[in-house]
């Protein structure tokens, strides 16, 4: 059996790079964890004390758990956390994991709503092809009306729309394996605490969505076991991987932080970049003077009634030329398609004589809108 987590398929999504180097290379790098990766897990280890002591029917005061996440903080902090955001300080973060837990705290209390059953699950979901899905779930709870809660605790600053929750993988997949262990779930109901806003969100999937999401789940896993090609992915979350020091795409940035300031002025790579952005910027600047001047040897031309202005080597040619505006939607596409025309590549040439012609439907013509433009050709005098 092999094994996929939610994290191991994000991490395919997010860079293949990274993908392959953390499970097919295995390669281990002594980085130390972010300041945000440490607070999580303290956080997460602070709530689970809470519902794990409810369970023996003792409940900590608010007291009693700010002071068990200070303990935890205190024995575990080490220099060598990492803290991308330098604005910020340890005890920024520290603080920040204090507020998650007091307003949890006041917002949930006395924690009588729903019965804990299972706290950082560990267990597999059988996938086709001798796969498995990783369920830990940070907190499994049930109701007296049969509904089931996969809750999942978010500690960082980004409240996620709705929408991006009714299409996660990870928590549908475990009401999966929910709805296999327990054959008395009506509802599976999956649950996220935004700490950082002390809001509660909740989604749920039908029958049928959940079927599709194990069936593209799947799909990813052979893509995966398929891939040959494992391209880097530059973005922002790269200041937060741990390989990011072994990372192609950021070598030269990292040989550039190691220089003087002399040496990192006189970096070949960097005046040759520096050239090329200069030089980018006057091909923009320049195309839009081009399209200026363009528009203005137009407008000359039509006050004068001419259709030639000449140049002391150059001559420019003003012709009127019918242009044809089309709605750029799937839905457009999909019409040309069943009507039989070019759809990956739109000819414009064909589709515009086509049109002239009244050689298209009906219902391809209602769609498109023909206006006058104007072209200018540049030539020699003769």
């Amino acid at each position: 059996m092999v094994s996929y987590s939610h994290s191991k398929l994000g991490t395919f999504q997010q860079c293949r790079y990274k993908y392959k180097l953390q499970y097919i290379d295995k390669v281990k790098v002594d980085v130390p964890d972010t300041v945000e990766t440490f607070m999580g897990k303290l956080v997460h280890e602070t709530l689970e004390k809470l519902h794990k002591d409810l369970k023996y029917q003792k409940r900590n005061s608010k007291e009693e758990l700010l002071s068990f996440f200070e303990n935890l903080w205190n024995e575990q902090w080490t220099d060598n956390v990492l803290i991308v955001k330098k604005e910020y300080t340890p005890e920024n973060y520290r603080e920040m994991g204090k507020k998650f837990i007091a307003d949890y705290y006041g917002h949930y209390k006395p924690f009588d709503q729903w019965k804990t059953i299972g706290l950082e699950t560990q267990d597999f979901l059988d996938l086709e092809n001798d796969h498995q899905y990783h369920i830990r779930i940070d907190r499994l709870a049930c109701d007296k009306e049969g509904n089931y809660y996969v809750c999942d605790y978010k500690t960082n600053n980004s409240l996620k729309p709705q929408e991006e929750l009714d299409e996660d993988r990870q928590l549908a997949m475990y009401s999966l394996w929910v709805k296999q262990k327990f054959p008395d779930a009506k509802n599976v109901k999956l649950v996220w605490y935004f700490l950082a806003f002390d809001k509660e969100m909740v989604s749920e999937r039908s029958h049928d969505q959940l079927i599709e999401l194990k069936k593209s789940t799947e799909e990813l896993i052979s893509e995966i076991e398929n891939c040959q090609e494992f391209p880097t992915n530059v973005d922002i979350l790269c200041n937060w991987c741990k390989f990011k020091v072994l990372c192609p795409a950021w070598k030269h940035e990292i040989e550039l932080e190691q220089k003087t300031p002399e040496q990192f002025k006189d970096d070949d790579g960097l005046k040759m970049v520096d050239a090329l952005t200069k030089l980018d910027e006057q091909e923009k600047e320049n195309a839009s003077k081009i399209e200026e001047l363009r528009e203005k040897i137009i407008r000359f031309a039509q006050q004068k009634g001419i259709e030639v202005v000449w140049g002391t080597e150059k001559k420019a040619a003003v012709k009127p030329y019918d242009k044809i505006e089309y709605p750029k939607t799937e839905e457009f596409t999909r019409l040309l398609r069943i009507k039989g025309l070019d759809v990956f590549t739109i000819n414009y040439p064909k589709l515009l004589s086509k049109i002239t012609k009244r050689e298209v439907d009906t219902d391809i013509l209602e769609r498109i809108k023909t206006e006058q433009g104007w072209m200018v050709r540049l030539s020699k005098r003769w």
